[in-house]
Formats: C-alpha cells, sequence, structure tokens
C-alpha cells in the first residue's frame, strides 16, 4: 500500500476532527501526526496499570472501610446525597430491570463508575464519612496530605486523565503527564503497598513516554509500495 492511499485510508478510519490536533499542534506533516496519534494510543495503555490498580484498590478500600464502620455490606442505604443515591437506582435498574432479586454489594462496588467513589470525598459527605473513615481508606498516607479537601481534588485530578485515556482523547502533549502518573502510583501506595508493588511489576509508562513518538515515525515515515499488503 502507497504511503498516500495508507494515510487517507487512516484518516477516514480516525476523521479528520480527531486526527487534526496531532497534525496542527504545533504544525506538522501528516507522517508525524500520525507518529503522534500511535504515542498517544501507546501512553493511554501504559498508563492502564496504574488506572486499573487505583481505580480497583480504591472503591474496595471505601467499601470495606465503611462496611466495618457501619456494620453492613449494604452501607450506603439512606446515607447518601441525592447525587449518588440516583447513581445507585440507576444502576439497581440496570442490573436488575425487573426487581425480582435483592442486588448485593459486590453488584454496586464493581458497577459504579470511579466518579461515584470519587465524590464521596465531596463536602458534602463530611460527618457522614469523614473525617472517620480517612485512615482506613488511606492508611499510609501522609497527615498533612490526608485531608479529605486535599484526597478530593488528587483523586479528581486522576479521573480526569482516566476519563480522558478510557474516552481515547489526546494526552500526549501534557507537559505534566509524568506527574500524572507519579501521583497515581503514591495514591495507591497510600491505600495499599502490595497493589503498589503488583502495578509497578506491569507498568511501563516511563519507557513509552521518554521514547517519543519517534519510536513510530521511522515506521510510518517509511510506509511504501508493499504489493497487497
Amino acid at each position: 500500500m502507497k504511503q498516500e492511499q495508507f494515510f487517507s485510508n487512516l484518516r477516514i478510519s480516525i476523521s479528520d476532527v480527531r486526527f487534526e490536533p496531532y497534525r496542527s499542534s504545533p504544525p506538522r506533516s501528516d507522517a508525524d501526526g500520525y507518529a503522534a496519534y500511535a504515542w498517544n494510543i501507546a501512553l493511554c495503555e501504559s498508563l492502564y496499570p496504574a488506572l486499573n490498580g487505583v481505580e480497583i484498590a480504591l472503591r474496595n478500600a471505601i467499601q470495606s472501610a465503611a462496611e466495618n464502620y457501619f456494620g453492613s455490606g449494604l452501607w450506603f442505604a439512606g446515607r447518601l446525597r441525592w447525587q449518588e443515591e440516583d447513581r445507585i437506582n440507576k444502576l439497581r435498574n440496570k442490573i436488575d430491570p425487573l426487581g425480582v432479586k435483592a442486588l448485593t454489594a459486590g453488584d454496586f462496588v464493581s458497577g459504579l463508575s470511579l466518579g461515584f467513589w470519587v465524590d464521596l470525598f465531596k463536602r458534602r459527605y463530611d460527618q457522614i464519612l469523614w473525617p472517620w473513615l480517612l485512615r482506613q481508606v488511606f492508611p499510609y498516607a501522609p497527615r498533612r496530605q490526608g485531608s479529605r479537601d486535599g484526597l478530593y481534588q488528587r483523586l479528581n485530578r486522576i479521573r480526569g486523565l482516566r476519563n480522558r485515556v478510557f474516552h481515547h482523547e489526546p494526552i500526549w502533549h501534557w507537559p505534566d503527564l509524568p506527574e500524572h502518573h507519579r501521583q497515581i502510583l503514591e495514591t495507591i501506595g497510600w491505600i495499599s503497598p502490595a497493589m503498589l508493588e503488583l502495578t509497578r511489576l506491569l507498568d511501563r509508562f516511563h519507557g513509552v513516554y521518554t521514547g517519543g513518538e519517534r519510536q513510530y515515525a521511522a515506521a510510518i515515515n517509511s510506509r511504501s509500495d508493499r504489493g497487497d499488503d
């Protein structure tokens, strides 16, 4: 496939709207734009272990702490504000639209989004969950960094990055992406050093990040006639 046809087919699959940020900021050739696009995919892939680790560890830590504190796996019944209650009701209807079976705590923990768990750190849950559960959820966090508001700001930044990664949005141009990665790992460690250790076994962010788009530029620029490939 000739390079021109290769690029044309890629543009159709990706769409002009989605590709334009990679080509125009800063201005660059189509080949370099596609290299940046490929690098962005690789960066998103490399962040998956850390994003997976923080989401899984956070929701299970909150569930465990709240269950122990309130004495029920369904601890949230009657304790949530309408915003979170609405999300639970929507999940309940999705899982069991006929209302014929009792839903378990596991259904809620696995079915609710990261945004649900992060929003539990908003001020509206002061004196309901916090500060009582902070040390149980983040037992290894430095006390000066373990305030409810500080944790909310940190977790909300992680949620923002997670949403961009999972919705295939550009992150390659973020100058502070390594700091985001560092904070995610640090947050996992504040919850569970064991989960952090497992995440580090799988994490390859730094190699992908430092390699830059040049890792993909040569292969993309070398596209030429290749018969029927």
